[in-house]
């Protein structure tokens, strides 16, 4: 009964897909044209803010928000001037002509530089724990000039990119007036953006190489032009439609764009793929190869969207809307491919020029398979278990240089502050007390003093800073009365002003809200495990050196980044399993069959398995980027594991013995299987020639990963399915006698 309803749905979704084709293909033509005009005016989210980078519900998300809220926040430009010595006249004219001018830009909202100094007491500064490592090396030959930033929110009509143009205008007029002086340009403020715009740029330049790449082999493969931009253009439409959704919804990709164009067109692309081959069995009609690849379609779109609805349980805002907005373009890529195969398939026919060397491909792995099934599928098994042994292998690094080349600008400009000056990333401590007293007392600036002391130095931190600097500034002891206290701070805000800008004590002591603020800065290395008990011990230490009356929180970059990678590798790791769990699930409904689906795990599990122990072989570092690669890797594999054991239980059900049906399988599915693995393979290789490390190793080894799930389908499942299946007929035979 159950047979018969679903595959009289079928029939009636492949009829009503069939005679309503044209419409589809005008309504979603339209939607996709309105899409890349979108693209264009208004254009993608161009939101570089902490939430839209790292939102999230998290505890430690608020903090932060809170931090930035009471104090500068985090959103800095640094300017670095270097020469031979950053305290000779010309070199402190050059810094003073650029914070002349950046600091007329509506997007700056202050500056701090050692040449708004009067001259007659700049050396003696330079020495200071205020200013050294600060504004000045250690050294005189680095200068930097500290930029607070305002929130893009509050200059809208000043776009990040054009602030970010502006500030390199100026440095490089500046840097023609003043030969001699080399000047660098980075920060948070500017690497968010530059980071972004690296990615997007690689992504149009590799889109393109991958687009054209897919093309020849595909036209190759499919013996037309014309029919090989069927599955190419539906790619486009549905990657269109989803970034005009994202457009329509102020939702910003971010970072997650390049992930979200080039899976939602592959995916769509594969099962295109697999309609224009399975076309030439239905002699042309577009209808009934609509009624054969209706439900394996399906159950690829339906097992791939399982798997990133398990994504969705990210505390994390952008992984939460790249999920929904995977789900939306596979979906109507889906839609799409289903309708467009009507229209093209049914005008063109394949005259493929490759189908001689794949068919030669198909019949060896078959021969292979019928002769060793229980050898090969003891080699898979053991190279699975080799590569799930290499997990201890893999190199944990949550370093955010490392996502660059060694040679990029970004990456030696980072590099250079962080070896000259202080690290940009920080540990913040804020304190304050819950019953409104105040938090600016003798007793807790002792204990700032200790804290302070007991960690400057201390593993990756360099240095803490907090007004205890300031109020012990030229060897002066810390205020013993809350009176002297009071008019030393008087005194501060008026004498430091013309050194590091208006009221700089503001950025360590909130009057208003009652709070202030210790900042460790410290280097990147530790593990994201290692920066989380730094600062919860910290925090413990602060709290015995206060006492009670007083609260304790920490925050800053450095911390919440750390939890950030933590918690993404955690709910990736749930993610998977989840997933697992999903597309085998998925399989079992799509394939009515327990067995079947148990035998169909095989190869995307070792498409995986081949994934950690490629990463740990090649030494591709393990972050919260290339940590995707593990279910991305089982996504992609599944796709035709589904399509060949369809194809295969469609045979049986006819009447073939399991010899015969794995034969027929081989040599028609297997060449929609061959195809799409070489166009994915093709597409994601160009993408190891990108700038940004964790694209690259995403390209070369998902490019690797699907000839390895080619294998697996085209060696190990037949192999699987000669073992399991065979002793079952075998089992049946005399059954049958009797």
């Amino acid at each position: 009964m159950l047979k018969h309803l679903m595959g009289s749905l079928d029939l009636e979704v492949a009829g009503t897909i069939a005679r309503w084709h044209r419409p589809i293909l005008l309504l979603g033509g339209a939607l996709a044209v309105a899409s890349l005009i979108a693209l264009r005016n208004p254009g993608l989210s161009d939101d570089y803010s902490l939430r839209s980078l790292a939102g999230s519900s998290t505890e430690q998300f608020s903090t932060l928000e809170n931090f930035i809220d009471e104090f500068a926040g985090v959103e800095l430009a640094i300017i670095v001037v270097r020469s031979d010595d950053v305290m000779n006249s010309e070199s402190q004219e050059c810094l003073s002509q650029i914070v002349e001018q950046v600091t007329e830009l509506p997007a700056v909202d202050g500056a701090a530089s050692i040449s708004q100094a009067p001259s007659w007491i700049r050396q003696f500064l330079v020495g200071s724990s205020v200013v050294e490592g600060l504004l000045v090396s250690k050294d005189q030959k680095a200068a930097s000039i500290i930029l607070q930033m305002r929130d893009d929110g509050a200059v809208p009509d000043t776009p990040r990119g054009q602030t970010v143009a502006e500030l390199k205008r100026i440095i490089a007029e500046v840097c023609n007036t003043h030969t001699g002086h080399e000047v660098a340009l980075t920060g948070p403020y500017i690497v968010s953006y530059e980071m972004t715009h690296l990615v997007w740029d690689d992504l149009v330049t590799f889109g393109m190489l991958g687009a054209a790449a897919a093309l020849v082999v595909l036209g190759l493969s499919l013996g037309s032009v014309k029919l090989a931009s069927y599955p190419l253009l539906v790619g486009v439409a549905s990657v269109a439609l989803a970034l005009g959704a994202s457009v329509l919804f102020g939702v910003n990709t971010a970072i997650n764009l390049p992930m979200l164009v080039l899976l939602t067109a592959v995916l769509t692309i594969a099962n295109s793929v697999h309609l224009a081959v399975g076309h030439d069995e239905t002699r042309g009609d577009a209808e009934a190869t609509l009624r054969r690849l209706l439900r394996p379609c399906v159950g690829v779109v339906a097992t791939t969207i399982v798997g990133f609805v398990a994504i969705g349980i990210s505390p994390l805002e952008p992984v939460r809307s790249f999920a929904v907005l995977m789900t939306l373009g596979l979906s109507l890529g889906l839609l799409l491919s289903l309708a467009g195969a009507c229209i093209t398939l049914s005008r063109h026919t394949t005259r493929p020029l490759l189908s001689r060397p794949i068919s030669h491909l198909l019949r060896c792995t078959l021969v292979a398979a019928r002769a060793n099934p229980l050898l090969i599928s003891a080699v898979f098994a053991a190279l699975g278990v080799a590569g799930v042994a290499l997990t201890s292998q893999l190199e944990f690094n949550l370093r955010f240089l490392d996502n660059f080349r060694p040679d990029d600008e970004i990456r030696t400009n980072y590099e250079f502050v962080q070896r000259t000056l202080t690290p940009m990333q920080s540990i913040e401590v804020l304190i304050d007390r819950p019953d409104g007293s105040p938090v600016l007392t003798p007793e807790s600036l002792a204990a700032l003093a200790t804290l302070s002391k007991e960690y400057a130095g201390q593993g990756p931190i360099t240095r803490g800073v907090s007004v205890v600097d300031f109020l012990t500034f030229g060897g002066i002891k810390l205020p013993e009365s809350q009176s002297a206290l009071n008019r030393r701070m008087a005194l501060l805000k008026g004498s430091t002003a013309a050194v590091l800008g208006e009221n700089p004590l503001a950025g360590f002591v909130n009057e208003q809200t009652g709070t202030m603020r210790v900042s460790f800065f410290a280097h990147e290395g530790p593990s994201a495990s290692d920066k989380i008990a730094l600062g919860d011990e910290i925090k413990r230490r602060a709290e015995q050196l206060l006492g009670d009356g007083y609260r304790v929180r920490i925050t800053g970059l450095y911390y919440f980044y750390a939890h950030v990678a933590r918690d993404l590798l955690r709910d990736q790791a749930v993610s998977l399993v989840l997933s697992i769990l999903g597309v085998f699930v998925t399989m079992a409904a799509v394939l009515r069959s327990w067995r079947m689906a148990v035998l169909g795990m095989a190869p995307p599990l070792f498409a995986g398995a081949s994934c950690v122990g490629l990463m740990a072989v090649l030494h591709v570092p393990f972050n919260t980027v290339t940590s995707m690669m593990l279910a991305i890797a089982l996504g992609i594999a599944v796709d035709d594991t589904i399509h060949y054991l369809w194809r295969y239980r469609v045979c049986r059900q006819r009447g073939f013995g399991v010899q015969r049906a794995i034969e027929v399988t081989q040599l028609s599915v297997g060449r929609a299987c061959t195809l799409t693995s070489v166009v994915i393979a093709a597409g994601f290789a160009v993408m190891g020639f990108s700038r940004f490390l964790p694209i690259a190793y995403f390209g070369c080894v998902i490019s690797v990963v699907m000839v390895i799930a080619l294998a697996a389908n085209l060696l190990l499942l037949p192999a699987l399915l000669l073992v399991v299946d065979g002793l079952l007929a075998k089992r049946r035979a005399p059954a049958m006698e009797l």
